[in-house]
């Protein structure tokens, strides 16, 4: 008779132990395999596995201020971005974006690292902007270059379905010709000619293809989309890019 206490003592001791742990690992958090394993974003800036490679084609849209134009006007172009792990925790970024009339190519390296699920970059790259347009009885040699580097700093966040990111960078313009026929436009009076500040989003598309979409802030004393209307404006303005890519 005095063993039926320690048995059931033992018992409820026992069943506590087991509530508390089923209760432990319900609280606790859950991180799927998955979030870590899954594929690799532009934005994002993840490191990327040496030797992997992203290519992504999209179009982005810029709404032109009024005090360039008229009236605001939008101007497409089509974006392709290349990014490659070349080193642990370094990688090669490329973008190039054109609407003909104007075309932007950016290149440099990218300094990537991350913890848990934020991740975070440093980068420098070199862009380079020429423009050529030849309109018949009117001007007929019209033509645009820029050189300048572009300091990168990013962040970004991978949830279980998809990723935010946030890049902010400025342009330094390191040379700058305009050339209307016969007249020639000067610089920029400043070399810090943009702000630029960008959100996206990043997430799987389809089977086997990824989607990105996103808005970008410029802040510009002279946007590159404006070169062949004689932009004389040297002035700070508000320019917002709409954006979609799709990486294969």
């Amino acid at each position: 008779m005095k063993r039926i206490p320690i048995v059931v003592a033992a018992l409820c001791l026992q069943s506590l132990a087991g509530f508390s742990q089923s209760s432990y690992e319900g609280s606790s958090p859950i991180v799927d395999d998955s979030v870590w394993q899954s594929p690799r974003y532009h934005y994002e800036p993840w490191p990327l596995d040496v030797g992997t490679s992203l290519w992504t084609f999209g179009l982005s849209l810029t709404t032109l201020p009024q005090p360039v134009v008229e009236s605001e006007v939008p101007a497409p172009a089509i974006d392709i971005q290349f990014k490659k792990g070349v080193f642990e925790h370094v990688s090669l970024v490329t973008t190039f974006s054109t609407n003909v009339l104007s075309n932007v190519l950016q290149a440099g390296m990218q300094w990537n690292d991350r913890t848990d699920r934020l991740s975070y970059a440093a980068g420098v790259n070199v862009g380079v902007f020429g423009g050529w347009l030849s309109v018949e009885g009117q001007f007929d040699r019209n033509w645009a270059y820029a050189v300048a580097l572009l300091p990168v700093l990013r962040t970004g966040y991978r949830f279980d379905e998809f990723s935010l990111s946030t890049t902010f960078s400025g342009t330094v313009v390191l040379s700058a010709q305009t050339y209307i026929g016969s007249l020639h436009a000067q610089g920029t009076s400043s070399p810090f000619n943009d702000l630029f500040i960008t959100a996206a989003i990043e997430q799987p598309f389809l089977r086997s293809s990824f989607i990105s979409m996103g808005i970008s802030l410029a802040y510009s004393r002279t946007p590159y989309q404006s070169w062949i209307l004689f932009n004389t404006l040297d002035q700070y303005l508000l320019i917002p890019e709409v954006f979609v890519g799709f990486q294969f």
